[in-house]
């Protein structure tokens, strides 16, 4: 018995293979009238464009998490000193 979570996950993982679906066929399709070699070597570009993708992408989020983190550290820190309810009780006039 599938839960609503996993219908969830099935109706996503559809609506994602019929968005993808067509270009897959297209490729299958233009792959399908070239030479093996050709399509080896077309292979292995795409390959190493998507670990190359995926690289920046986890560059980018681990450099977006710190600032992050940092920001919520110095958050944090003026939020248990006491700064911030002061900073806002002197600017709407109440002491927090």
């Amino acid at each position: 018995m599938i839960s609503n979570t996993g219908a969830l996950f099935l109706t996503i993982i559809d609506t994602i293979e019929g968005f993808v679906g067509p270009y897959v066929d297209k490729v299958m399709d233009l792959l399908g009238g070239i030479p093996v070699w050709t399509q080896a070597l077309a292979i292995l570009a795409l390959g190493i464009f998507t670990l190359i993708g995926l690289f920046v992408f986890i560059k980018k989020f681990i450099k977006a998490f710190l600032v992050l983190a940092v920001l919520g550290a110095i958050g944090y820190f003026l939020w248990t000193q006491g700064i911030i309810q002061n900073l806002i009780g002197s600017l709407t006039g109440f002491i927090l």
